[in-house]
Formats: C-alpha cells, sequence, structure tokens
C-alpha cells in the first residue's frame, strides 16, 4: 500500500508545470506568470500633481497671485507661471518645471485673485519615473496573477501575458444509485453530493471545471464518457476504486490509455484511491464517499492541480489542539477534520466530530485537517501539523 508521503512525494516528482500560452488579460486572474515583464514608459510618464490645488515658480511663499488659467488632468503641460502667476490643478495634472505646489485647503480664491497661505512644496509633484523606470521589472516569471498584479500588466500595456494556465478538470460521478440533489430519492437511491462538492473545491483551487458528467458503473459507460467530454487535464472519478465487482475505474482508466499509479494509499479516509497518467494527464479514481473526498481532494488533488498550474504545494502549520483525538482504530494516517483559527498570536485548531467517510454534515465548518499519524493519539494542548482547506487556500495562496 502507498503510503500519504510516498503518494506525494510522487506527485512533486512527476506532475510537472502546463505548457505557458498567451491570454488576454482578463483571462489571466489566477495565473502563473510564464515571462518576466518590464515596463515599456517610465512611471508615472511625467511630472504630475499629487494634490488639488496651484502651480507656482519653485520658492514662492505666501502672498497674493494672479490666476493665470488651469490645467486639467490629460493636458500637456503648458510653460511655468511668471512671477506672481498661479495655474489651477487637479490630482493628476501635468505639472510644468520648474514649479512647486500649494494645496487647495491653503489658499483663498477671489475672482482672478489667489490668496496663498502657504509656501510651495515641490514635495506635492510625483516626479516622472518616480515609480518606475523604462526598463526596469515589473513582475518575475513565476508569480501568481492577483488583482494587483493584473493592474501592473496593464499599466504596462500587456494585452495577452504568457502564463501557466490553470488545469482544465473533468469530473464524472458514478453510480446508477445516484440521483441529482435536486431530486426527491426513491428507496435505494442517493442524493450526489459529490458533484456540487468538487465544483465548489475546484473553484477554490482556482481550476477550470469541465461539465461534469454521470454514468454507471460499466466500463464502457465512463469511458465513452471521458472519451466524448474533450481535452482535459486532469480527470477526477467518483466512486469505483474499491474492490468490489461493481467498482470498474481501475479498467475504464486502463482502457482509456492510462498508466494506474496506485491503487491504495495508507490514508484514512481514502484509502481506496486510483491514481494514473497518460503523458501529461492525470486521473485520480476518487473514493465514493464525500468526507474521503474532501479530503483526498486537498491531500492530493489539490497539490497536483498546483503543481500543474505552476505552483508550489501549500505547507501546513503547527496548531495547538483545543481536545483530546479519539485513539486511532487502524494503522492508517488519519486527517482529522477541523477548524483552524488564530488566538493570541499562534494557530489552534479544534476537532470536529465526524463518524465515518459517509458522514457528510461533519465537512460543516471545516477549514482545516489535522494530521495524525498512524497509532497517535494527540491530546488537547499539544501540538499537531494541520492542513488548512476550504475557501481559504486557492490553488495558488
Amino acid at each position: 500500500m502507498t503510503t500519504v508521503t510516498q503518494l506525494r512525494q510522487l506527485i512533486d516528482e512527476q506532475v510537472g508545470a502546463l505548457p505557458p500560452r498567451a491570454v488576454p488579460l482578463e483571462q489571466a486572474h489566477g495565473c502563473t506568470l510564464a515571462e518576466t515583464i518590464t515596463a515599456d514608459s517610465d512611471q508615472p510618464a511625467l511630472d504630475r500633481s499629487a494634490i488639488d490645488g496651484f502651480v507656482l515658480q519653485a520658492g514662492s511663499r505666501v502672498g497674493n497671485f494672479q490666476l493665470a488659467g488651469e490645467i486639467l488632468p490629460g493636458d500637456p503641460a503648458p510653460g511655468p507661471p511668471h512671477g506672481a502667476q498661479a495655474l489651477r490643478v487637479f490630482t493628476g495634472s501635468a505639472v510644468p518645471d520648474g514649479c512647486a505646489l500649494v494645496m487647495l485647503e491653503d489658499t483663498e480664491t477671489d475672482g482672478a485673485r489667489v490668496v496663498v497661505r502657504a509656501d510651495a512644496s515641490e514635495g506635492f509633484i510625483r516626479r516622472r519615473g518616480g515609480s518606475v523606470r523604462a526598463g526596469s521589472v515589473l513582475l518575475e516569471s513565476g508569480v501568481r496573477l492577483g488583482a494587483g498584479e493584473i493592474a501592473v500588466l496593464a499599466s504596462a500595456g500587456v494585452e495577452a501575458p504568457q502564463v501557466v494556465p490553470c488545469p482544465r478538470v473533468l469530473h464524472v460521478t458514478t453510480g446508477r444509485e445516484i440521483v441529482s440533489f435536486e431530486a426527491r430519492p426513491a428507496a435505494g437511491q442517493v442524493r450526489d453530493t459529490n458533484g456540487p462538492l468538487i465544483a465548489a473545491l475546484l473553484r477554490e483551487a482556482g481550476a477550470e471545471a469541465l461539465p461534469r458528467r454521470h454514468v454507471n458503473e460499466s466500463i464502457g459507460a465512463l469511458v465513452e464518457a471521458v472519451r466524448g467530454a474533450g481535452d482535459f487535464d486532469v480527470l477526477l472519478v467518483s466512486g469505483g476504486s474499491s474492490v468490489g465487482k461493481h467498482d470498474r475505474t481501475r479498467e475504464a482508466l486502463e482502457a482509456l490509455g492510462f498508466e494506474v499509479l496506485v491503487q491504495r494509499v495508507n490514508s484514512r479516509p481514502g484509502k481506496p484511491l486510483v491514481v494514473a497518467r497518460q503523458g501529461g494527464r492525470w486521473a485520480f479514481g476518487l473514493p465514493g464517499n464525500p468526507v474521503a473526498h474532501f479530503v483526498i481532494f486537498h491531500v492530493f488533488v489539490a497539490r497536483a492541480l498546483r503543481r500543474l498550474a505552476g505552483g508550489a504545494p501549500l505547507a501546513p502549520v503547527v496548531a495547538r489542539l483545543t481536545m483530546d483525538l479519539p485513539p486511532a482504530t487502524d494503522s492508517r494516517e488519519t486527517f482529522w477534520p477541523a477548524r483552524l483559527s488564530a488566538a493570541q498570536g499562534a494557530w489552534e485548531a479544534r476537532p470536529l466530530p465526524w463518524l465515518d467517510s459517509g458522514d457528510v454534515k461533519a465537512l460543516g465548518g471545516v477549514n482545516a485537517l489535522i494530521q495524525v499519524p498512524a497509532a497517535a493519539q494527540p491530546a488537547a494542548g499539544g501540538q499537531a501539523q494541520v492542513e488548512p482547506c476550504g475557501a481559504s487556500t486557492g490553488i495558488f495562496l
């Protein structure tokens, strides 16, 4: 049986970043930049006013000045004012050479006369190139593009940056007993929780979810669904990964040309996990129960998605446990659902109750997983490795 450490090492060693491609700037959010971006011009491109006020000759002091006009944002800088002249400016207005500014609050205007009650200062001028010089590096290759980085790219006129794209994920749910979550199940039927769960996890991870498909347990139906789904980077199959006669995920993946690398992992929950590879594509056959889905996604699938997207795995945090955990019932490494919070400058993890891997209500409030080594029994007040998860840990955070 593959250990948790072995499977994580396999993912780190064998899952590489997707090939970079140019995407429109509006679609680049959340991607990893695959090129170094330099400034195409000075920023600001010219001397600009940082305030609303008046332009005076440099060195001007308090006194009376004649209003000689105004400079609107977007207008080129005129010649400097002469002697006791003043020019009205606004935040962002171009400032002529050899000038200083006085704030509007330090003046009083009476028709064409401006009474200035404070000395003019050059400190109110945002100088050309004061922020960035043309040719200087704005963003290094490898940075995750958040909202701020998108603004930086826009400032440099980058229309289509080269990025490592977000992974495209195909999710197939299986099982003849599964009905839509909107339906009222008949006897023997079960509402689909794994479909909405994986869709939400993929959104949190920053991956691109392809339209979900549902099939029965037959190999042919699963193969046909995957072949008809178009291009993808990762395939997730819910159910069918155990060893029962109707668990056919491994056979279906092999029929699709995948090489199965792992069939069981020493994890609780999530033991019957299938991991397979076909060139640059990856497939995960997930155990059917929702808690196992949640755990396996965060512990292994999200790791692969981060690698594909050009990122690195998230590091666990060390947190103090607020209560005892029950004794281990088997030799597997356990990932215990928990609520992680900050208390007095340190992390604190509160274990949450769960009956088994089918106890979907146990997922309410979970934002972390306590990693419990085999045969360990962590006690309240002790330290444990905890993996943040949920909305707080998107693929690039």
